[in-house]
């Protein structure tokens, strides 16, 4: 296959209210095997069940590098991003920030932790309401505050996040909580342990304010959420966040904390953080440990920070990234490492951009998108011509991975809750039980894709 562009905007139809509902009760039941031939046509999934490919239509997201870590480790404190030099403009009250307060006794996290616990309650008493919690134990967080406020006393802080608010995505498991994924039905008990990103969170004294709203499940892009919800854009009360991360993306731009924890599967961190003017991180595969996360799409699943500057995102990182041996795929991978992370000299620095993806979109996005890279250029950056082949077979390819691993990962409640799911995803799931054992396998890379004869 020749290595042109080739990535499609697909366009499905639109529905909404009563023919919404009635559609979704038409694809999950016996009809649903006469609807789901033109929809996949559509999506590209019966194109993609006659392609054979010279490259895999999906890359596995694993880099071995013949080390095997076989300890729990992050990256040591003292070799954290320092406080950024102060630039025009507005910005966030970042991690540094809070930490100096309290080392200077100008705040307390008592104090910090109240006025959280209020701007919260305001937030959600506005109209419409921004939704960015899902749950908040008062409780639980005022505990913790209490704690952090006694160790400054003593001059004993746990390190420069003891006390920082710090929110979690309600698809990580997190202490006293329940995980309900956004759903109205999972999560009636909570959870029986921290997830390892929220055990270094604990560990670092980070103030653990609550469990963020999200697109149920993950499985769309906009944070609506029928049960807990629409998060709104603290920017525009009228537009999305984007999702599926959405309430960790609102918490943080609105103000409430100064980093919060994601996950993406397919732009679920990145989504919602380009939306609301925030630094967003799906770190490299395997990276940070998956373990405590909703088994939802394990392939292609990347836990990570949304936070208020590149400073902040970086800090996150450094926490929560490292091996982990709950999670092997974490344990195949040298130690991280933030080495020259704020180095403005990027002349080492080779940057490959694919023009005809990269102005795949709006006019004024490409715009901006190309500004920034004149910036880096301007900083030493050297701009590399690409081409990256099959993106429609990537495309595809990916949406039968992740929706084949969210039907499985449902497969137990399915029969006894589908019709709970908001709509869109019942429909999402429904089709996604229709994907076969081969467009399944055909959407994987494979042993003989370079065998002539298989060709």
């Amino acid at each position: 296959m020749e290595n042109q562009y080739d990535m499609k905007s697909v366009k499905l139809p639109y529905l909404a209210g009563g023919m919404l509902k009635l559609f979704a009760s038409l694809v999950e039941g016996p009809l649903g095997g006469l609807l789901t031939p033109s929809l996949f046509e559509s999506a590209g999934i019966n194109w993609l069940r006659k392609q054979r490919f010279d490259d895999p239509p999906t890359f596995h997201p694993i880099h071995h590098t013949g080390e095997l870590q076989t300890e729990a480790a992050s990256i040591p404190e003292r070799e954290y991003p320092k406080k950024p030099s102060v630039t025009k403009g507005f910005q966030f009250t970042g991690i540094h920030d809070f930490a100096k307060a309290y080392r200077e006794g100008k705040t307390t996290p008592e104090e910090v932790a109240q006025k959280v616990l209020d701007a919260i309650a305001a937030s959600d008493a506005h109209n419409p309401a921004l939704r960015a919690f899902i749950a908040v134990n008062r409780e639980d967080v005022l505990k913790q505050a209490r704690e952090s406020t006694q160790r400054y006393k003593a001059r004993r802080p746990l390190g420069i996040f003891d006390g920082v608010p710090v929110a979690v995505k309600d698809e990580m498991d997190m202490l006293p909580y329940p995980t309900t994924v956004g759903t109205a039905f999972l999560g009636k008990a909570p959870a029986k342990e921290d997830a390892t990103v929220v055990a270094r969170l604990r560990s670092a004294g980070a103030l653990l304010v609550g469990k963020t709203n999200m697109h149920e499940i993950g499985i769309n892009v906009t944070g609506l959420n029928p049960h807990h919800g629409t998060t709104r854009n603290p920017y525009n009360p009228a537009h999305y966040t984007g999702g599926s991360s959405s309430g960790s993306a609102t918490a943080v731009a609105a103000g409430l904390v100064p980093t919060a924890i994601g996950a993406d599967g397919g732009g679920s961190i990145r989504i919602p953080a380009s939306f609301c003017g925030l630094v967003g991180l799906k770190a490299t595969f395997g990276r940070v440990s998956e373990y405590g996360a909703f088994p939802l799409d394990w392939s292609v699943a990347h836990i990570g920070p949304l936070a208020g500057s590149a400073s902040d995102a970086a800090l996150t990182y450094a926490l929560i990234a490292g091996p982990d041996p709950k999670d092997p795929m974490s344990l195949h991978q040298p130690l991280p490492s933030l080495k020259g992370w704020d180095d403005l000299n990027l002349k080492k620095l080779r940057l490959g951009i694919y023009w005809q993806w990269f102005r795949h979109a709006d006019a004024e996005t490409v715009a901006a998108c190309e500004a920034m890279l004149r910036e880096y250029e301007k900083m030493g950056c050297q701009i590399v011509e690409i081409v990256i082949p099959n993106l429609e077979a990537n495309r595809v390819a990916h949406s039968v991975s992740i929706l084949s691993e969210m039907a499985l990962g449902m497969s137990e409640t399915y029969a006894g809750h589908h019709k709970e799911h908001a709509l869109d995803v019942r429909i999402n799931l429904a089709l996604a039980r229709q994907f076969s054992a081969t467009d399944f396998l055909a959407a994987q890379p494979h042993p003989y894709a370079d065998d002539e004869s298989f060709q």
